[in-house]
């Protein structure tokens, strides 16, 4: 099968694989994929097993700018390889250039899955701090949202509160979650890595590993860290990962000098992916501190995922389809009070219990995908 991606990301710049990295690179040992590039990520490039096609006239960083001014060209390149390739199938979960693709794709007959990876209205706007740019975006992104999927002949999305979300709109959506490299993370011994770290063997290690970007409460995270200091002498924050797009993680790192427990923070900055199960693996309780109230009914973290296979107790902020997906090594906090009170009563026993992820591998859910496929191309 000729498969087209468009991806939400620069496909082989980005510094984190996304759920289509994983996906696609599965899918790609059995059929032809193709996916257009957006160079809008100044990371390493990554080795892939897709057809990779430029489609970059102005490499612009930021992403508004890059897609916008863009955009004719993304049209052109999509279309191109639609018709060059023979295309039976695209899937894609961009904005813009889902637009693109959308068009393109009907001009040729060729069916579309649109994989809504979040509700793009508020995630748009969420790195905007001006309330007219931020009600202006979500506004438009909404209606460009709602163009590619009355477009689209099969929506997918990550978790059963989008799923509900898109029938608030009257969109119908098959679910198919993130899932997670079992073969990657998995449960390993922390100790090499606490040395590397500058972490002392006994010290008791709360830990978050992903992007340091602000719908991830980290500053109330390190602003509670004093007080558990006081409780805990032998405490130790490790936050792995970089900022994408903002200085989020700049800003953390003034945080904690200011309260006065820099030397208690750890910042590893951003890491190869196959690296970080070697930075959860010296953590003995992993947050997920979300934040948005608009996005917390709507999100599966891939954390969540990470964690449970690396065997980790997890503490979080309530995000109801986490919950659902159940494990007795989850804990939950709802203000700073309440999530030092879980750090004391987890910091007695913060070892977790392995969680069966097979069911979770990207494996798996790649295989959700191509039954999509096959039923859509009719193909035996």
């Amino acid at each position: 099968m000729r498969i087209l991606l468009v991806s939400t990301q620069d496909y082989i710049h980005h510094p984190i694989p996304s759920r289509h990295h994983n996906i696609f690179e599965e899918l790609a040992t059995r059929h032809e994929v193709h996916v257009p590039h957006f160079h809008v990520s100044r990371g390493k490039e990554r080795e892939t097993r897709l057809h990779v096609h430029e489609a970059t006239r102005f490499s612009v960083e930021s992403p508004f700018l890059h897609y916008t001014l863009n955009a004719p060209c993304h049209y052109r390149v999509i279309r191109n390889i639609i018709r060059d390739y023979d295309i039976d199938v695209v899937v894609g979960a961009h904005v813009l250039a889902g637009t693109a693709m959308v068009r393109a794709a009907k001009k040729f007959g060729v069916p579309v899955v649109f994989d809504l990876k979040d509700w793009f209205p508020d995630s748009a706007a969420a790195y905007y701090k001006n309330p007219a740019v931020r009600w202006l975006l979500r506004e438009g992104v909404l209606a460009i949202t709602r163009y590619n999927l009355d477009h689209s002949d099969v929506i997918t999305t990550v978790s059963p509160g989008l799923v509900e979300k898109l029938r608030t709109y009257g969109y119908e959506a098959e679910l198919i979650t993130n899932g997670v490299n079992t073969d990657l993370f998995r449960p390993m011994d922390g100790g090499a890595m606490r040395e590397a770290l500058g972490i002392a063997p006994d010290a008791f290690v709360l830990g978050f590993a992903g992007a340091i970007e602000r719908w991830y409460a980290l500053d109330e995270v390190i602003r509670a860290f004093p007080e558990i200091l006081a409780r805990h002498r032998n405490a130790e924050l490790l936050i792995v990962g970089g900022s994408l797009f903002t200085g989020y993680i700049d800003d953390l790192r003034t945080l904690a000098a200011d309260l006065g427990v820099s030397r208690r923070v750890h910042f590893t900055g951003a890491v190869e992916y196959r690296d970080l199960p070697g930075y959860i693996a010296p953590m003995d309780l992993c947050l997920i501190p979300l934040s948005p109230p608009q996005w917390v009914d709507i999100a599966l973290p891939n954390k969540y995922f990470e964690y449970s296979a690396c065997g980790k107790a997890i503490l979080s902020t309530p995000i109801p389809d986490m919950l659902r997906m159940g494990g007795d090594h989850i804990a939950v906090y709802r203000d700073r009070e309440e999530f030092v009170e879980k750090v004391d009563e987890l910091s007695l026993a913060p070892e977790g219990r392995p969680v069966g992820m097979e069911e979770h591998s990207w494996k798996r859910k790649a295989e959700a995908f191509e039954k999509i496929f096959l039923r859509l191309t009719k193909n035996p």
